[in-house]
């Protein structure tokens, strides 16, 4: 119920055009799963790796509309580390789809563990910030909904991880199907105004 508050009151501050999801996704599960939930709430995403139903991107480096992309497939990670170890490509995917002014929501995963960067939101937060400062900054509003896949006896803690998350001012779900209910859930609210 909380919640659903903030992401009532991120719909009412959104400009005229912001009308789109933007999931940038470590966890391929995790993509394919926010696309399923996005699809039961009517939402369309295209994706670099479409559940049945969603169209393919024709150029994975560009988000059109609705889109979920796994930035851990194969096309992303030849020749590079995953994005888990090193999330600069996925960064950078965060900076361009927030720079766009059809982008209303960012979707993001975090996933902590001994297979993963030392601290993946050092930079990850940087980005956030700086983000939603210049949406600011051209009257317009961006949300950002993020989980963190781990515990508090990982090498990174969940808890700290969530901290500085939210000190970037993202809406940390419980889960990634919480994540992508509340992303559905404002997508659905502006396909509306």
């Amino acid at each position: 119920p909380a919640a659903r508050g903030k992401l009532d009151d991120a719909a009412r501050r959104m400009a005229p055009g912001q009308r789109f999801i933007r999931g940038v996704f470590c966890g391929g599960t995790f993509c394919y799963e926010a696309q399923l939930i996005g699809q039961a709430a009517g939402i369309r995403a295209w994706s670099n790796t479409p559940v049945a139903g969603n169209p393919v991107l024709d150029d994975i480096r560009i988000s059109r509309e609705h889109t979920m992309v796994d930035m851990g497939d194969d096309a992303f990670t030849q020749g590079r580390p995953h994005p888990m170890i090193d999330p600069s490509l996925r960064n950078e995917r965060i900076e361009r789809d927030a720079a766009d002014a059809a982008t209303a929501v960012l979707l993001v995963d975090v996933v902590l563990g001994y297979g993963s960067a030392a601290d993946p939101t050092s930079r990850l937060t940087e980005v956030l910030g700086h983000a939603r400062s210049s949406a600011r900054n051209a009257s317009r509003h961006l949300a950002v909904i993020a989980h963190v896949c781990g515990t508090d006896a990982d090498p990174q803690n969940r808890k700290n991880t969530i901290a500085r998350l939210q000190g970037a001012g993202a809406l940390v779900a419980s889960s990634n199907a919480e994540a992508a209910a509340w992303a559905a859930h404002l997508g659905t609210r502006l396909a509306a105004y």
